[in-house]
């Protein structure tokens, strides 16, 4: 069974803080990069309703799920 993963595309990523404003549990913001980085993958496989807002919420479209094996 696969599992999804969260990636953020650094290249794309405008350090807008969003994602950490909606789910700080997952996203942070590097303090030395000042973009977004993954805190924490959800622990149970699936991507929680609060995570998912702060992937819709991206307005450049910078976190993508991917799913691993």
């Amino acid at each position: 069974m696969s599992k999804p993963k969260i990636t953020i595309n650094q290249d794309k990523c405008i350090g807008c803080n969003t994602c950490p404003l909606v789910d700080p549990e997952v996203f942070a913001l590097d303090q030395s990069t000042y973009k977004a980085i993954v805190k924490q993958q959800p622990p149970d496989g699936q991507i929680p309703p609060q995570t998912q807002t702060a992937i819709d919420s991206c307005p450049v479209q910078a976190i993508v799920v991917v799913e691993e094996p």
